[in-house]
């Protein structure tokens, strides 16, 4: 799990995701990253559970996730 926070971008969506609920998309156009590399690590940090799916809504013939962080994670940074 401590690999899981190693790389910077990583550490941009948890801070990105502070205080709110976002999707890879809101978030790629937030940090100036693409939004495959965004979708690639917040597909990561969801695995190791520092994110959860809160919900999903359907965009140009997709699925768009919308994330924030585990309650569990949110507690340990306090």
């Amino acid at each position: 799990m401590g690999r899981a926070l190693s790389h910077p971008i990583r550490l941009e969506i948890l801070e990105t995701l502070r205080e709110r609920v976002a999707s890879p998309v809101e978030i790629s156009e937030e940090i100036g990253q693409s939004q495959r590399v965004v979708s690639y690590h917040a597909g990561t940090l969801l695995r190791c559970g520092y994110l959860e799916l809160v919900h999903s809504r359907g965009r140009r013939g997709g699925i768009e996730n919308f994330f924030a962080i585990t309650p569990r994670f949110g507690d340990r940074r306090d």
